[in-house]
């Protein structure tokens, strides 16, 4: 798989003909465009990501922008207060001199008005003391399973929550209406399509916002196709989506769990100690728990995403799968981001029928924090042409809005694997190429969900693409590439 110059006529949504050609040129409905200096691809889909957030990020101020604690206080003065609340995300103490994170420092914003910051990848919150205060946590408070507040040596609240500790404070916050999580949807398909998404897997999809995804989709208002796992650890998804459901362009077809928390955080749950800290990470479900609630979800149809980063979150997540592929179910299982892998699991992914689900932009991004946390066993991390040589079946995402959006950022990671502001391959016989890394993201993905619609371009397909101004043959200008016109489902939409 690879750019190319090609004629592709269009009828109906589907592609009635096509062949190369001296000129990109789109037939649509029988009237031809011609894209001059560009080139056609699959329709690229990104297999993990969060939809409403990337809509949220892109109605508010941006903290992962934030170069230094006090540049971060200073953006959160200017959060609108609502609801009685202030709430952000992104913030990353890792690109910070002064990551020494307290309440105090919150309170010198607002004592009165509760706030309320959730960390870059989720998986930690920062708040003043109002929050904790409405929230009931206090000296004595304990931890919650899967979760930790973090204390001072007096034993003090410290205002930094991880993982399920959490939501001991996001529960008291008032709920997004409805009209607001429609435009945040819509906004954030829109986005897709300006950088030649087609498709995203929607991860963790909250239960109070599937009614706003099936309005929209009835009204054939969804501009891109999403397949949704929603969240299933709590088992409130059988009251409200019981099953799974397929729409226009909306399809819920899986449940998300959490094995372990984030690396950044040290919430991953790890084999050996953190090479910076006295903590193994946290397991935020056990493996039987995970398998109860996992073989229920098989049992009725839905498929089965985990998340798993640390090398034994993966091991125990395989486990629950091998127990499952023992008891005969055929459902699509998949680990959500498979960073960290002891070698002896590696070829379990194959043999199990295993789908692992990367995000190469963590590997670029997080690589001088990764090799803090793990010490020696960075070399087992992001293991992308192991896994591939051993049979296992990958599919690219990026996890907005925690990383960005722009799938060709991804791509290059795949293929160069440099860190900002590096010019070294990290690892480099883990990098894939051009062909592999295309397949990850145009093609494999489609074999992970029920439909298996779409990946190619053929006669007789839907008409899925992205035409772009890069033919990607000069590696080092992949990340520049930029999208001139996206066909979803046979639609076009111009960018450039």
């Amino acid at each position: 798989m690879k750019p190319n110059k090609l004629t592709i006529e269009i009828e109906d949504g589907i592609i009635n003909s096509i062949f190369e050609s001296d000129l990109t040129t789109i037939i649509l409905e029988g009237k031809k465009i011609i894209f001059e200096n560009s080139f056609i691809i699959p329709g690229i889909v990104d297999s993990h990501a969060h939809i409403i957030g990337l809509g949220e990020n892109l109605n508010t101020i941006r903290l992962e922008n934030a170069k230094s604690k006090n540049e971060l206080l200073k953006m959160v003065k200017q959060i609108d207060i609502v609801d009685g609340w202030i709430c952000g995300r992104g913030w990353n103490e890792e690109n910070w001199d002064d990551n020494n994170l307290n309440s105090s420092d919150l309170d010198t914003i607002s004592s009165e008005v509760p706030i309320f910051l959730v960390r870059v990848d989720g998986h930690a919150a920062w708040v003043n003391s109002k929050a904790l205060s409405i929230s009931g946590i206090d000296s004595n408070s304990k931890n919650p399973l899967g979760g930790k507040i973090v204390k001072d040596s007096e034993g003090k609240p410290t205002g930094l929550l991880i993982d399920n500790a959490i939501e001991l404070v996001r529960n008291n916050i008032p709920k997004i209406n409805k009209n607001t999580i429609k435009k945040y949807i819509i906004d954030a398909c829109n986005e897709c399509l300006r950088n030649g998404i087609t498709e995203v897997h929607d991860m963790d999809v909250h239960l109070n916002h599937i009614e706003a995804y099936k309005e929209l989709d009835g009204e054939n208002l969804l501009p891109i196709r999403l397949v949704q796992y929603i969240r299933g650890f709590d088992g409130e998804y059988k009251h409200i989506q019981p099953s799974p459901y397929s729409g226009n362009n909306l399809h819920i077809i899986g449940l998300k769990f959490y094995a372990d928390g984030a690396l950044g955080s040290r919430g991953a749950l790890m084999l050996d100690k953190y090479n910076d800290a006295e903590t193994y990470g946290l397991e935020l479900i056990s493996r039987d728990e995970l398998y109860k609630r996992a073989k229920e979800g098989c049992e009725n149809n839905w498929d089965i995403a985990v998340h798993a980063i640390g090398d034994r979150a993966n091991r125990n997540v395989l486990d629950v799968y091998e127990r499952l592929r023992k008891d005969c179910y055929e459902n699509n299982l998949r680990i959500e981001h498979s960073q960290l892998i002891h070698p002896e699991d590696i070829v379990r992914f194959n043999n199990l029928n295993v789908i692992a689900s990367v995000q190469p932009i963590h590997c670029t991004s997080d690589k001088s924090m990764a090799i803090r946390r793990l010490g020696e066993n960075y070399k087992y991390a992001y293991p992308w042409k192991t896994l591939m040589k051993n049979g296992a079946l990958i599919i690219a995402g990026s996890d907005f809005p925690i990383e960005s959006h722009n799938p060709f950022l991804g791509i290059d990671s795949f293929i160069n694997r440099t860190a900002e502001n590096e010019e070294e391959s990290w690892q480099k016989e883990e990098t894939l190429s051009i062909e592999e890394a295309l397949l990850s993201y145009c093609y494999t993905p489609h074999f992970s969900t029920k439909t298996q619609l779409g990946g190619t371009l053929e006669k007789g397909e839907k008409a899925n693409i992205s035409i772009i101004d890069n033919d990607l043959t000069n590696t080092d200008t992949i990340k520049y590439t930029k999208v001139i016109a996206t066909i979803c489902n046979g639609k076009l939409t111009k960018h450039l």
